[in-house]
């Protein structure tokens, strides 16, 4: 970051992109600008040359197919991301996103693909396919006075095993989660945070979107403070948005085999 720019990096957005993914982006970049923070959106596609500094990383969802085209070149930059994310830089990690940014993904027929390993665990395909609203209580640090309940949508069949000690993102309150034993989603490392929630997540969820600027403000010595008047009315239509979320998602749940 210089003194007058924030830096987001998005990893693969065209590979990684399909699910409305930029949303997150746009609303990072939103935000911070009702803050008073100017930003710059770096893409990164295979093959560049990775930015050797950045203050949020973004990776969005994508098929299997996207990530064992992109094998060689996950290799390549996963130890320079796993260097951002231990220097506390947020890497925010969303559906086949997340599963990449794992130590490796085993589908249910041929090799695993190996992941970023930002987050100590891996992406076992097969589970039950999971297609339904997403209720959420995150464990992830917000401001102060924020609520912990998240909204959004979740559709995979991927069943998430933590590594020892690996915090989860979230606490289910409604959907599938990680399936793997107990009622929990994703994974938090440092300031980062991996999860099937998409909607996208962040424009649905502001405070979420607040607790990442936070912590990449923070670790440059800078304070980061919205504008409420600046956010009201992009507020309004995710509280809006969420209620909707909540209206409908006990009628909305299916488990398909």
């Amino acid at each position: 970051m210089t003194a007058e720019r924030l830096t987001i990096l998005h990893v693969y957005p065209r590979q990684m992109g399909v699910s409305g993914d930029r949303g997150n982006v746009v609303a990072l970049t939103r935000r911070a600008e009702a803050a008073g923070i100017a930003t710059e959106v770096v893409e990164y596609a295979p093959g560049d040359d990775l930015p050797t500094a950045a203050d949020v990383v973004v990776v969005g969802n994508g098929p299997l197919s996207a990530m064992r085209s992109l094998g060689a070149d996950v290799g390549r930059i996963g130890a320079p991301l796993r260097d951002l994310a231990a220097s506390g830089v947020p890497v925010v990690a969303v559906g086949g996103g997340f599963d990449l940014a794992t130590n490796e993904v085993v589908p249910t027929e041929g090799s695993p693909v190996a992941g970023f390993g930002v987050f100590d665990a891996r992406a076992v395909r097969g589970a039950d396919r999971r297609v339904n609203y997403f209720v959420l209580d995150t464990r992830y640090p917000l401001l102060p006075g924020a609520s912990t309940r998240l909204a959004g949508f979740e559709d995979h069949a991927t069943r998430i095993e933590l590594g020892a000690g690996v915090e989860p993102f979230a606490d289910v309150v409604s959907g599938g989660g990680n399936q793997a034993g107990s009622a929990v989603e994703g994974a938090v490392s440092g300031s980062s945070f991996g999860t099937h929630t998409q909607g996208p997540i962040l424009p649905l969820n502001p405070q979420l979107t607040d607790a990442v600027l936070a912590a990449a403000t923070a670790r440059l010595g800078r304070e980061y403070a919205p504008d409420p008047e600046r956010t009201a009315t992009i507020d309004r239509y995710a509280r809006e948005a969420r209620a909707t979320v909540d209206r409908y998602v006990d009628k909305a749940f299916k488990r398909i085999a």
